[in-house]
């Protein structure tokens, strides 16, 4: 039978630099055709292209599955530009914003037509990187005077689409910024995080029995590139991702698949069930034939839709493939928590996780509750010092309906109740307050807790897992830490080092990489000695982000000098020496050395300065972001 979708290629489509953005140009001419043909209204105000508040409140409800699967990528992605004065924004279908995050544009004016509510479709604000991705389907970068409306020509803005299930257009993606300060590689990052979002929205949505994961690369099966394609029982093709779209040559510009019945055998050179036969009998990859010859990888799965959307989404692929075993990378002190948990898994004993900022103690934690008799349980995460005081005891007890003014309608079940039969991980506990320190120590005690407002206590069952970068004895000694408390948390308690004293530096590069879903990648030798020579004040979580986006920029080749950020390189040399330029390489200092010279410079420029923290930056050459961290690790702030 001849195969009439004919696919005639099986890899991801690549476009050179040249050919992106004369893509983009053609695309903004088109659009700029389409708004002069409508009559857009270039000196339309602000006001006149802001929903109501109750408009806005209905598209918050309609898109909620959207939200919760977009955040945690927005919240990387604004990490990785943590430094550039940008906006991550996401918007519905029609463009109008349902979310901010970042610091933001300097220009008042233009600043609150990037708040939730604004539409930055075509038809209110002409030729943008929203408005015109939604149109064109396809990632869009617009700058300054390549906007319609010259209100936006202050502007520099990159928009990536977001598909769901069989290529249905839900949402854009979109990093804003002020033309001054234009950021290398943005369209990039906003590719690979609205990659991300899709591959969320795709698993909990997708519909069918049978899944095939399949890629020409076997090393691309289980990684955001690879293709997935959901089958009925009968063989006849549900849903599909974008990439398996592409790869089996089927048409990417129509909203829906769903109306055509399209069965395995046209599609693949074997027969239904020959392929179930083989497929689902083994976790294993195995070659398989398209109709035109063309060989891929795949694995089977038995996909159950309903089921993975109810999965929290701490529980992605990405953020749970850590393991303990994945982690010992080869440290002797890392080596030695390990082990020590180990000794005390399952027995019922707290544990206390020490380690700086950033030293990877909620990784550590996800590990643990993955090594455990409680790994198919909810993991509960609670971020002591990031609640408001205000709002932390209703987030960790939950309350019924009418505790406060402003409650739910029907209560809320609260993070304590939520880790039933699993575990409790309450991160930076020594933030916690006094008065919540009792209530906390009576769950632990008693093994109930009762909601505000409620009066029946509730039983509950969870490993605890803690974790603080502070010296909790010192707080205990000053009267800000319960001792009752402190002891009964501290059933054992695990000492992780700061990535500068670690000496695992190579392998914990391909962990991270693993858990990435690139081990693909390499590190050129002029990163490797960056690398181990950077005193890395973020420790493991800055070395991840700037894997994470040192991967997307290099896009599946070899990370070189030019793909790392430039907040990361100006705490590479001695502070208030020029940077050295892309391609030439300086010599390694110490990282012991290197810091303190850095921080050195620090006390001397404040004291020069006065504390003005511009100034500083300014002589320094270093962003008030990284300053600010600086200061803050120095006590200095």
């Amino acid at each position: 039978m001849p195969n009439k979708y004919s696919p005639s290629s099986t890899t991801q489509p690549t476009l050179g630099l040249r050919d992106d953005q004369r893509a983009i140009a053609e695309a903004i001419a088109r659009s700029w055709r389409r708004c002069m043909v409508k009559g857009v209204d270039e000196q339309a105000t602000a006001e006149d292209q802001v929903i109501t508040a109750q408009e806005l409140a209905q598209r918050l409800e309609k898109n909620r599955l959207l939200l919760t699967h977009a955040e945690p990528e927005m919240i990387t992605l604004s990490e990785q530009i943590a430094h550039t004065r940008s906006l991550v924004i996401l918007t519905d279908n029609e463009g109008v914003i349902l979310r901010t995050m970042g610091e933001g544009v300097d220009e008042n004016q233009v600043r609150a037509s990037l708040l939730p509510g604004a539409s930055w479709s075509e038809e209110h604000r002409g030729t943008n990187a929203i408005g015109t991705a939604l149109v064109e389907r396809l990632p869009i970068s617009v700058q300054g005077a390549e906007h319609f409306m010259a209100y936006h020509h202050s502007l520099s803005c990159s928009a990536v689409p977001i598909f769901a299930a069989n290529n249905h257009l839900v949402a854009t993606l979109d990093v804003s910024n002020d033309l001054n300060a234009p950021q290398q590689h943005t369209l990039a990052l906003v590719k690979m995080a609205a990659q991300m979002v899709e591959n969320r929205l795709f698993h909990a949505t997708a519909e069918g029995e049978i899944g095939v994961h399949f890629h020409v690369r076997p090393e691309f099966i289980g990684t955001l590139w690879e293709g997935v394609a959901l089958f009925d029982t009968a063989g006849q093709l549900q849903t599909i991702n974008r990439s398996g779209q592409f790869q089996f040559g089927l048409p990417l510009d129509q909203d829906s698949l769903s109306a055509r019945r399209i069965a395995f055998e046209d599609i693949f050179d074997e027969s239904w069930v020959s392929f179930k036969q083989r497929g689902l009998n083994a976790d294993v990859l195995f070659p398989l034939h398209l109709r035109n010859g063309a060989r891929l990888f795949a694995r089977a799965s038995a996909s159950q839709p309903a089921t993975i959307a109810k999965k929290p989404v701490a529980m992605t692929p990405r953020e749970s493939a850590a393991s303990l075993e994945l982690l010992d990378s080869g440290d002797p002190q890392f080596k030695l928590a390990i082990t020590q948990v180990k000794q005390v898994l399952d027995k019922d004993i707290p544990v206390l996780i020490l380690g700086e900022t950033g030293a990877g103690k909620e990784l550590f934690s996800r590990a643990i509750h993955d090594a455990s008799a409680r790994r198919n349980k909810p993991f509960i995460a609670v971020n002591c010092a990031a609640l408001p005081e205000g709002l932390i005891e209703a987030e960790l007890f939950g309350y019924e309906e009418g505790a406060y003014t402003g409650a739910k309608r029907k209560g809320n079940i609260g993070k304590i109740q939520q880790a039933d039969g699993g575990t409790l991980f309450l991160d930076e506990i020594g933030d916690m307050p006094l008065s919540l320190q009792a209530r906390l120590l009576r769950v632990l005690q008693e093994r109930s807790v009762t909601p505000l407002g409620g009066s029946k206590a509730i039983p509950v069952n969870f490993m605890l897992l803690s974790a603080t970068n502070q010296k909790l004895k010192d707080k205990v000694a000053a009267g800000e830490f319960r001792s009752d408390l402190y002891y009964r948390i501290n059933g054992l308690s695990v000492q992780l080092p700061a990535l500068r004293e670690r000496l695992d530096m190579a392998r914990l590069i391909q962990v991270i990489l693993q858990i990435e879903q690139a081990p693909q990648a390499s590190l050129s030798d002029e990163v490797m000695a960056l690398f181990n020579a950077h005193p890395w004040p973020g420790n493991v979580r800055q070395l991840h982000n700037v894997l994470r986006t040192a991967v997307a920029l290099a896009d599946g080749g070899v990370i070189g000098r030019q793909h790392l950020m430039q907040d990361f390189l100006d705490e590479m040399h001695p502070i208030g020496e020029p940077s050295t330029p892309v391609g030439f390489a300086r010599p390694a200092l110490a990282a012991g050395n290197l810091k303190a010279q850095n921080d050195e410079a620090i006390r001397q420029a404040m004291l020069q300065h006065g504390g003005n923290i511009s100034a500083v930056s300014r002589q320094l050459g270093l962003s008030r972001n990284t300053l600010y961290r600086r200061l803050k690790a120095l006590n200095l702030s």
